[in-house]
């Protein structure tokens, strides 16, 4: 009878001691889908926040932003190829706030007349046009080779040829008027 308990007991350990491999397998899909399911959890409510936190902290600013009058603007380097026969080329200094409000202001008046011819505008501060920026300007230019430019300058050009050309606010304002 020793024998048989001790057998038993033997058969009892050995069965205890055995994993069943659907409890092994059912144990481990539980627990790889229990971290999924935090893991999707944690995306939504890291979504929602980041997306309601964006949502809240950007105000749309509603306000009309101040219009800036762009005027036909072309490089220097287009000055003698326009299409048009008889046009106006104004050279200055854009970025000096002074003189972009002074030539606008001249500009908006002589444009009031639709009648007028097409006047255009080049940005000496550009990079693009720093090759005909000069300290002495050249006022008997003919060809785009001969152009240099010191000073806000007004060349009248007719057929792709100058006619006119002026430095100096007062008499850019006369020869617009």
């Amino acid at each position: 009878m020793a024998n048989n308990r001790q057998y038993r007991r033997k058969m009892h350990q050995k069965v205890d001691d055995m994993p069943t491999s659907f409890s092994g397998m059912f144990g481990n899909v539980v627990k790889i889908l229990i971290g999924i399911v935090v893991i999707l959890v944690l995306f939504y409510f890291l979504t929602v926040y980041l997306l309601e936190r964006d949502t809240t902290s950007s105000t749309i600013d509603t306000t009309p932003a101040e219009a800036d009058i762009q005027y036909q603007e072309i490089l220097a380097g287009n000055s003698f190829s326009k299409s048009d026969s008889h046009y106006y080329v104004l050279y200055y200094d854009m970025s000096d706030e002074d003189l972009k409000s002074l030539y606008t202001n001249i500009i908006s008046t002589y444009e009031e007349d639709d009648t007028k011819d097409p006047i255009y505008t080049v940005d000496m501060s550009s990079t693009f046009n720093q090759k005909y920026s000069s300290d002495k300007s050249n006022p008997s230019v003919e060809s785009l080779d001969d152009l240099k430019i010191s000073t806000a300058t007004l060349i009248e050009f007719r057929d792709g040829n100058v006619v006119d050309y002026v430095e100096g606010e007062d008499a850019i304002r006369d020869t617009l008027n």
